[in-house]
């Protein structure tokens, strides 16, 4: 990212990158442990802010040693499965996460893996099945061989396993590897039954590691955003230039014009007009008012029937 702030910490549609995967956790019901490390006094007080719980992994040694670092937080919750979600994920969808979480629990595994296809593959491990179509192991790019390459099933980085299995195996990676890391994708290898998912939509296995993939990122959410706002009754005249938080609510009939940000925990009413270039964040707009021209209001609370 070429940045002094931590990567998940940087905005999409003015939430930081790891609000989503974290928001995605705790509206299937998860606890969340988050694992920091570069930044932390960044990331911490925010992730704590949300509810999520912290543990410190330093130095870096990979995302099997992520897990090794929350090992004793683990072993204190009663849940017998483990979801992992990646911090720089902002795009996965909830959907999927929930169609990972059946296809583990159908097929009684020990582990499941959500996968994409990808056009150019390159940078994320693949999956290797074998004849009968099991996901017998994943292999990272930079260790990967020439047919292993040709593969365009990928990684994403989630995956739900049994916490006993999950447990069990981390102490039993090496960084014996390209990286001299301890790959978590080296537990599949161990696993009697490895389940799978694909994504819905491709997009969501982008991870974010550049300022280029970060405007991709928001330009994918406001258009998912928008179109679920437009099908429940909302007017957008330009969706392209109108920026709505997910955290943000809209009523029906509310008709906003181009060039509009609805940002932070904002609420619309109904019948509400929000004439072009306006910036609300954080703020109550009553039913029926008009919001005129490059108008600002943040923390702000307007009766319904007002002009402004």
């Amino acid at each position: 990212m070429k940045s002094d702030r931590p990567k998940v910490m940087h905005e999409i549609l003015g939430l930081p990158m790891v609000f989503y995967p974290v928001n995605i956790c705790m509206e299937i019901g998860a606890d969340v442990i988050a694992v920091v490390g570069h930044g932390k006094e960044y990331t911490m007080p925010y992730l704590k802010e949300l509810g999520a719980e912290c543990v410190v992994q330093d130095p870096p040694m990979g995302t099997g040693d992520a897990v090794r670092v929350a090992r004793d937080m683990l072993v204190e919750k009663e849940s017998e499965d483990i979801l992992i979600i990646p911090g720089d994920m902002p795009l996965v969808r909830k959907e999927s996460i929930e169609a990972l979480v059946s296809a583990y629990r159908e097929s009684s595994a020990d582990m499941a893996v959500l996968t994409s296809i990808m056009d150019n593959p390159y940078g994320y491990g693949r999956i290797i099945r074998n004849d009968e179509g099991h996901v017998t192991e994943i292999v990272e790019e930079s260790d990967a061989d020439t047919r292993q390459r040709q593969v365009r099933e990928v990684n994403t980085g989630v995956y739900i396993a049994r916490k006993d299995f999950l447990l069990n195996s981390v102490p039993m990676l090496h960084p014996e590897n390209a990286k001299g890391e301890f790959y978590l994708t080296d537990i599949v290898k161990m696993a009697d039954i490895v389940a799978s998912s694909m994504v819905i939509d491709g997009e969501e296995a982008n991870g974010i590691n550049s300022r280029v993939q970060l405007a991709h990122a928001n330009e994918v959410l406001r258009s998912r955003i928008n179109i679920s706002l437009m099908e429940e009754g909302v007017t957008l005249y330009d969706p392209l230039t109108t920026w709505v938080s997910p955290i943000a609510r809209i009523s029906r009939d509310a008709e906003i014009w181009p060039g509009v940000h609805i940002l932070g925990r904002s609420k619309i009413g109904g019948n509400v007009k929000i004439m072009p270039n306006t910036w609300i964040r954080d703020s109550y707009i009553g039913d029926g008012s008009v919001v005129g021209n490059n108008s600002v209001i943040e923390n702000s609370s307007i009766e319904q029937d007002s002009r402004i």
